[in-house]
């Protein structure tokens, strides 16, 4: 996160002196400008930061879904997956993430498959309650 130190940082001495020569000629069109290019890299700044923190909590969910999924399949009193089946599905649900997010299917398509196979999808028991 941004904090006052990295405000004034980016406030340094060539960068007052720039505002300074707009304020003193008082040429608002250059003070405009010092402000809108002051935005743009204060506004930069920010989205550097928000981008790491989204991709590591991002990240960091993922990892989590992946612990439930194989707690669950390991642990549900129906399933008892091992240690080989337990790769093999999440090898097979990684496979499945890329080609969503690379285009090569599409959730509807999905839907699709499971929905032609008889299985129901969360959603359609939820329009049901």
């Amino acid at each position: 996160m941004m904090d006052k130190n990295d405000y004034l940082k980016m406030l340094d001495t060539n960068e007052l002196n720039r505002l300074q020569r707009c304020a003193k000629n008082k040429d608002k069109k250059e003070i405009i400008k010092w402000a809108q290019d002051f935005e743009n890299r204060l506004h930069n700044k920010y989205y550097e930061i928000y981008k790491k923190e989204y991709v590591n909590w991002l990240s960091e969910t993922f990892k989590d879904l992946d612990v439930a999924m194989m707690y669950t399949l390991h642990f549900n009193e129906y399933t008892k997956f091992g240690n080989k089946r337990l790769a093999s599905v999440m090898n097979d649900l990684s496979a499945t993430m890329r080609g969503l997010y690379r285009n090569e299917f599409n959730r509807e398509e999905y839907k699709k498959a499971l929905k032609d196979d008889g299985i129901k999808i969360m959603e359609d028991n939820e329009e049901n309650d």
